[in-house]
């Protein structure tokens, strides 16, 4: 999938091609919560924006191949998404595809940002930052506490659905204090604000050279502590990152058969067609025109 198409601002789960199965469920005031089920081994794909918080729990997934990203984090092709959890920011673009191996269930939580159950636990929405596919077994507890609950028809908007739903927001913040909180103890990454501020500078200008001293002073570090907050924050080097997101553009490009490679390498940054393709195959692992004809046959 190219990831090209842009994604309407809709508070509900988008899914091509539908789900096996797919059943929505009001949990208490504030949160609703979405069973999915797909038992073919097709290709599928999943995207939402809109103005809830979006909690994804992966119970059964191993892909082939597949991608996921979240708007301002690196994409993560991790293969075996069994048991894991993506939190997507009320705003913030998600969007994942998959190439499965066994058939996949997940479950989607919606919450409202301004819901009492959140405003109760002090979560607004510059505290809950985006994670791409992480695990925390306590979270994952609640999670399956509020399955149950639905699943058994013990009645949604019951105080104990009530009662899971502010322990849910509580777990995500204790999970989101947690994951600052090993940062600090390594000697921590970039904040919030730094990581999106370099982020977003480094999508505006893909197509440049961007020297780190740059990156460094807009994150207000010195170069020596920029790079090794950065590395920490997005496991990689910011030349290296910058690399990556060059060739996700790329592959966006691509998507669109009436643009040609040569075309496509300048508007990334490239001045010979050859540079390109090398590049492009050392981080995509195979040629541009290659990934073209895959993207016909229905892969990534």
């Amino acid at each position: 999938m190219d990831g090209s198409i842009e994604i309407e601002a809709r508070d509900e789960m988008n899914f091509e091609p539908t789900p096996t199965h797919r059943q929505q469920y009001f949990v208490c005031e504030g949160m609703t919560a979405e069973i999915v089920c797909v038992l073919s081994r097709r290709t599928w794909e999943s995207h939402y924006r809109g103005a809830r918080h979006l909690l994804v729990a992966h119970e059964h997934l191993a892909r082939r191949r597949g991608e996921t990203r979240i708007d301002g984090l690196p994409t993560c092709s991790l293969q075996n998404l069994s048991r894991t959890l993506t939190f997507v920011p009320a705003g913030r673009t998600f969007r994942e595809w998959h190439e499965p191996d066994i058939p996949s269930h997940a479950m989607y939580i919606h919450v409202d940002p301004q819901c009492a159950l959140m405003t109760a636990e002090g979560i607004g929405n510059a505290m809950l930052e985006a994670r791409l596919h992480f695990r925390n077994a306590v979270l994952w507890q609640t999670i399956l506490k509020v399955k149950t609950c639905i699943e058994s028809g013990r009645g949604t908007s019951s105080r104990y659905a009530d009662a899971l739903g502010v322990i849910l927001a509580h777990e995500l913040l204790r999970s989101r204090a947690g994951t600052c909180a090993a940062r600090a103890a390594v000697g921590g990454g970039l904040t919030v604000w730094q990581r999106r501020l370099v982020g977003q500078y480094v999508e505006e200008h893909l197509a440049e050279h961007i020297p780190v001293a740059k990156l460094a002073a807009l994150a207000r570090l010195s170069r020596y502590h920029f790079c090794r907050s950065f590395r920490r924050s997005f496991g990689t080097s910011p030349h290296r990152y910058h690399s990556l997101r060059k060739m996700e553009r790329a592959k966006e490009l691509l998507a669109n058969r009436h643009a040609t490679v040569t075309d496509i390498a300048f508007d990334v940054g490239f001045r010979e067609t050859s540079s390109f393709t090398s590049a492009f195959r050392k981080l995509a692992g195979q040629t541009p025109t290659s990934y073209r004809r895959s993207l016909a046959h229905g892969g990534g």
